[in-house]
Parts: C-alpha cells; structure tokens; sequence
C-alpha cells in the first residue's frame, strides 16, 4: 500500500508519478523548465523524460535538456526526504538549486564559455544564439638558415583513443621538397 506523500501540504497516496509529476510543487517545476524551453508537460514520467532527452538541440542545450529531467527529480527526492524529517525547501529555493546544477554543468562541459546567465529562460535563450568565438593564427614556413634541412611535422594522438596519425616534410634550404612520410595507426 503507498504511503502518505510527503511532498506536499494535503495528505494523498504516494507514488512515483505524483510526487514527481503531479503533486503541486513537481507541476510548478516542471512548467517553469517547460515554458522556458518551449515543452509541453508530459502525461507520464516515462514521456517527460523522452520529451526532453529527443527535444532538437544544438550542441550547447542538448546536454541541458538530456540532464534536466534527472536533476528535477533528484531536487524533488530531495525536498521530499526534507519535509519527512521536519525541514522545507521552497519552490524558488527548488528551482535555484536545478537552475544552479545545470548552470554547473554547462560551465563543467563548456569552460570557455562565460557570463551565462543563470535564469532558465535567459540562458535558453543565450544557447540557442550562442556563436563561439574563434580563434586563429597564421602558420608560416620558414626557410631553414645556412645549410641546413628543416624537418616540419604534425601528429594527433594525444588522448585520443581512436585512429592516429603523423607526417614528416623534409625541405632544403631553398624550400624545395625533399622528402615526406606518414604513418596512421
């Protein structure tokens, strides 16, 4: 048998779907993530979560909107167990504390991106026109001094756990081509 919820202030039976869905709080929540990124509430817990994992994307609020669920539903356990043994958490405190993870976990997985905005909605919408700034340099080859061979080469194996590869040019003193060699693992 389910027992008394927890989660709110009128007494009801207890289960997944309410104290995470449908209780007044879980509601509250769930619409301000919603509206902010253009959902639609879900019937069941299992669609919430399916919403918001297939919700389109770019590559900045896609790892957002696939944490998201996950993080509310841990906020609410958590506000759960704190009404059980006495405390509270408020709503807003609830919604900071998401807003707080998330935020967390874009500045963990973006690091060069700064100044975002740690309101829902703002931060939706700084995502969705966020163009990263690009930064170059010029590479030039230099003639190699008296009489001298100049060897230039490039490799991308550090840390990466797939294919690698390198490449070798030899040039003269003139820049004119010797030899080269490749290698690919």
């Amino acid at each position: 048998m389910p027992s008394r919820s927890w989660c709110c202030n009128r007494p009801t039976v207890e289960t997944m779907q309410y104290l995470f869905l449908k209780s007044q709080c879980a509601d509250k929540v769930w619409q301000y993530f919603s509206l902010g990124a253009g959902l639609t509430h879900g019937v069941s817990l299992q669609q919430v979560f399916q919403r918001w994992w297939k919700h389109p994307a770019n590559v900045y609020l896609k790892p957002l909107y696939q944490a998201l669920p996950c993080v509310v539903v841990w906020e609410l356990w958590k506000r759960r167990k704190k009404r059980r043994y006495g405390g509270n958490i408020s709503l807003n405190r609830l919604i900071s504390q998401v807003s707080a993870t998330l935020h967390n976990l874009l500045v963990y997985r973006f690091p060069k991106m700064k100044r975002l905005s740690s309101n829902w909605p703002e931060l939706v919408s700084e995502l969705e026109s966020y163009i990263p700034r690009l930064h170059y340099r010029r590479v030039c080859w230099e003639f190699p001094s008296g009489q001298w061979i100049q060897c230039k080469t490039d490799g991308a194996s550090r840390g990466n756990p797939g294919k690698r590869g390198a490449a070798v040019v030899f040039r003269d003193v003139a820049g004119d081509f010797l030899c080269a060699a490749t290698r690919s693992n």
